[in-house]
């Protein structure tokens, strides 16, 4: 009789054999990858003809700048790197800050019941542990055993401790104490394979934000293939190369304290954006430009009242081929009243601006100029003197008439009323305002900006505006407002934006700042002084380590903000570079005559 059990299956002779075939080649490779043997000594180990040792992080500083492992991480070395993150129970947590907070209570009653000065160490300990205990109670942070592990390998021992200094240097260089394993060198390998094991134990008790310090795969490089060359990223030494037209937007703002080289910045960006055969025009307040647009073939075109340079308010741009010329209509009429606003230095008020719509409007129409006219084919337009005119034959103008007799015919008469006769042809065209009058300079830079855009407007290509000393144009909200419009409007046009200014708090409390550093995809944050930094950091979302690196940074270094990047960077230029920006006018032609 022959019994069938369908769940016992009988093993057939060549299948057994072929799995022992399996085992028999899989033992062999373990024995090939193996090493021959390992020995481990007190502080290090060897793994065959390999000799290693782990580190460990012991001690932290009180501020950690974000990515700091990345110094690690970029050596061209090879390790194990452990992170451990073991979370902690909230109540159990909660319960010692209370115990830690009644001690230290009791230390400053104490301390005032004895008549002793306060302790600023205590009252700030006290502060910080109830922000950390209403943050846990809130869910917005946790608290967790933090635990790192390095382990170096080299070939020999001699370079093993090379390498051991190097790192250590490294870590003290952020203030962070590390420290080599002792007696227990297999727990410590073990603890850096990736076996999730941790018998080493050595681990670090913080808070999650802090904790989001030690993620080490944080992108800080910014190589492109297209672009210029900006400097040196601090983090791991790589080359900053950027191309700012490949970003959302191409506007650029650059927050710096003076003297911490935001103008060499700028001009740096200038000289080699020229290499890049795109076009630069620069609102220069100082005429510290100059010497750039003669090396370079440019022009200087200076704009004060005795300049032979002009530009007439009421031009009108010529419109797009897709653009309606009724709304380049508007929107220059409203360019126009702006400008009257900071002229007068108020606001107009509702009837007034109907008054000086309508003046517009006549003036326009008087040179045989509406709205649908092809702006192309008119020869000549209006200017400031054929709008006083008209304001003054309309009930209700004679007022503000008046306000503009002085750019009309008194002393500040041939600054805004005659013909545009200025060319931007050139490939670098920087404006200087240095011999305008301090009460002129917001006047004639939105002037100038406006003249600006409409030229820009007839042809569409790459095109950098470097506006250094912002706050001249934003002083009065008309001059903010128009800033905005332009940098909004821009992007259709290719044009990109570097706001520059040293005045950070007035400039973020502006109504207008925060939107044209939202409209900027750019973002170079130089040295700042103490009076600003945490407006700074509160705007930008800075940790408390990036605070004090741009409160420490030398000239040349802050943090690139380019999308979603964070960069240290070094504005870092050739020795050609160096001697053309530090150069006066009169060096330059003299090194030119000496070149011929």
């Amino acid at each position: 009789m022959k019994l069938n059990f369908p769940f016992i299956k009988k093993i057939k002779n060549n299948q057994q054999n072929q799995e022992n075939k399996e085992d028999n080649k899989f033992n062999q490779i373990k024995n090939i990858i193996a090493p021959p043997g390992v020995i481990f000594n007190v502080s290090d180990f060897q793994i065959g003809e390999i000799y290693a040792k782990t580190l460990i992080i012991i001690n932290y500083p009180k501020f950690l700048f974000a990515g700091w492992l990345e110094k690690i991480i970029s050596l061209e070395e090879i390790f194990n790197l452990s992170l451990f993150f073991i979370p902690r129970d909230a109540s159990t947590i909660l319960k010692q800050l209370e115990k830690q907070l009644l001690r230290i209570e009791s230390q400053i009653n104490e301390r005032q019941e004895r008549g002793m000065a306060r302790s600023p160490e205590l009252e700030t300990a006290y502060q910080n542990i109830e922000f950390l205990r209403d943050a846990i109670v809130q869910g917005t942070e946790k608290i967790l055993n933090v635990g790192v592990y390095l382990t170096i390998f080299s070939d020999n021992t001699e370079e093993l401790s090379i390498k051991e200094k190097k790192i250590l240097k490294i870590l003290e260089s952020s203030l962070i104490l590390a420290k080599p394993v002792v007696f227990e060198q297999q727990e410590a390998f073990n603890s850096t394979l990736p076996l999730c094991l941790d018998e080493l134990n050595v681990n670090y008790l913080m808070n999650s934000s802090t904790a989001s310090s030690f993620f080490p795969f944080i992108s800080s490089e910014l190589s492109m293939e297209n672009g210029i060359l900006l400097g040196i990223n601090l983090a791991d030494n790589s080359l900053v190369i950027f191309d700012r037209f490949a970003f959302e937007n191409a506007h650029m703002v650059i927050f710096a304290r003076s003297g911490s080289g935001k103008s060499y910045t700028a001009k740096l960006e200038i000289m080699r954006s020229l290499m890049m055969n795109q076009e630069v025009i620069v609102l220069d307040p100082e005429n510290e430009y100059q010497s750039i647009a003669e090396i370079y073939g440019g022009s200087f075109i200076p704009i004060s009242l005795k300049s032979e340079y002009k530009i007439n308010p009421l031009d009108l741009p010529i419109p797009l081929p897709n653009e309606d010329p009724a709304e380049v209509y508007k929107e220059k009429i409203a360019d126009i009243i702006g400008l009257l606003e900071i002229i007068i230095g108020d606001k107009f008020t509702a009837e007034e601006l109907t008054i000086v719509d309508r003046a517009l409007s006549q003036t326009y129409t008087s040179f045989n100029i509406f709205p649908d006219s092809d702006f192309a084919k008119i020869e000549i337009f209006p200017t400031l003197n054929d709008f006083e005119r008209v304001l003054m034959s309309i009930e209700g103008g004679k007022h503000i008439a008046e306000k503009l007799y002085p750019y009309t015919q008194g002393n500040y008469s041939g600054f805004l009323n005659q013909q545009t006769n200025v060319n931007l042809e050139k490939r670098i065209v920087v404006f200087g305002f240095r011999d305008l009058k301090d009460e002129l300079r917001p006047i004639g830079m939105y002037m100038v900006l406006n003249d600006l855009m409409n030229k820009i407007r007839r042809q569409r290509k790459k095109r950098i505006v470097i506006l250094d000393e912002a706050w001249w144009i934003m002083k009065n909200e008309s001059g903010a407002n128009f800033l905005l419009n332009a940098i909004k409007r821009g992007r259709k046009y290719l044009l990109a934006i570097t706001t520059i200014t040293q005045d950070v708090e007035d400039f973020l409390n502006s109504p207008y700042g925060k939107p044209i550093i939202t409209n900027a995809a750019i973002v170079f944050l130089m040295k700042q002084s103490p009076a600003t930094i945490n407006l700074i950091g509160q705007v930008f979302s800075l940790s408390e380590g990036e605070k004090m690196f741009l409160l420490q940074s030398e000239r040349g270094k802050g943090i690139l903000i380019a999308g979603f990047k964070r960069i240290p960077l070094y504005v870092l230029g050739s020795y050609a570079e160096d001697q053309i920006i530090k150069s006066t006018p009169e060096q330059l032609l003299a090194i030119k005559r000496a070149l011929e």
